[in-house]
């Protein structure tokens, strides 16, 4: 619930939560340590899905505090209380961003991941490390899930796609980090919020068993797309949301330190562990989170 951004979006959110009688909000902060303990120890939950950190690849470059407090204090107050509480199975979010500039692709869950290009990512490496020596040492059954560029309905607005559809009604130009390099461009495993969803449903009744009790599986698409496919698709499904013709005004310049060329899943563990792997195309994911912006915002079309 802090600013990184929007926070009305964020109450948005929180009040559609609280529609489930089973549903229970704390506002809290996961660095804090006797809070969490103290949560479960009052709940006794089963199963613990760590969700919390602080999210962005850019901005931990000009901000590496808040990820230092959330992403490594935060999550290892979460393995203390597992350990203290004995639960079940903690599944926690992991990223894609684990794999760094790798070249070979699909990235495969056994991928040499010891190289991040960002704060944000080595923060992220840091939380499998850290639950792999606590689920061995305290025989905690845990599971970390890369997930792939998760789009969608109520996303984040420091997300490009969001960003773009912002520009877009606001008559504004986009910023593509691609040099304007076509033929080379950068391409995503772009993943849709429902599938990443699913995935957690599943894996939440799969733990880990026997001697290896902390696993990680990719959650991506398993289709990258370049960025230029991704970027007209969005254009037309703006222009389809609101029946308007207007189309991206485009500003190409350089990519941004911590960025990286691909993302690309193999979904393969995850099939096997699951029997899923996200499918939902972008033509589709990219239409519901266009029409779910133009009835959030009511915008029309275009200035």
């Amino acid at each position: 619930m802090n600013d990184y951004y929007d926070v009305e979006l964020k109450n948005t959110r929180l009040e559609l939560l609280k529609a489930y009688e089973s549903f229970k909000f704390v506002k809290g902060d996961i660095a804090d340590k006797d809070m969490v303990m103290g949560l479960l120890e009052e709940y006794k939950p089963d199963v613990v899905i760590n969700l919390a950190a602080q999210a962005g690849v850019r901005y931990s470059i000009e901000n590496p505090d808040v990820y230092i407090q959330s992403n490594i204090i935060g999550f290892y107050n979460i393995l203390e209380a597992c350990r203290s509480h004995a639960v079940r199975h903690l599944v926690y979010a992991s990223s894609s961003s684990v794999y760094g500039a790798n070249k070979k692709v699909p990235f495969e869950e056994i991928d040499c991941v010891d190289h991040p290009v960002s704060l944000y990512a080595a923060t992220k490496k840091s939380n499998e490390l850290m639950a792999d020596t606590y689920s061995h040492l305290y025989k905690i059954p845990a599971t970390g899930l890369r997930f792939f560029t998760v789009y969608g309905p109520m996303g984040r607005p420091d997300m490009a796609y969001y960003n773009f559809a912002q520009k877009y009604f606001a008559g504004e130009p986009i910023q593509i980090f691609n040099d304007g390099d076509f033929e080379h461009d950068l391409y995503r495993d772009f993943t849709y919020i429902d599938d990443i969803v699913e995935g957690i449903e599943r894996i939440i009744h799969h733990p880990p068993e026997g001697t290896a009790l902390h696993k990680v599986y990719n959650i991506g698409n398993n289709k990258p797309v370049k960025l230029m496919t991704f970027i007209d698709t969005l254009e037309k499904c703006l222009m389809k949301a609101t029946a308007g013709v207007a189309q991206f005004i485009k500003l190409y310049e350089p990519m941004k330190p911590g960025d990286v060329p691909a993302t690309y899943a193999s979904t393969d563990l995850l099939q096997e562990a699951v029997g899923f792997k996200p499918e939902t195309p972008i033509e589709e994911g990219l239409q519901r989170f266009s029409d779910w912006y133009v009835n959030y915002y009511k915008v029309k079309s275009q200035p």
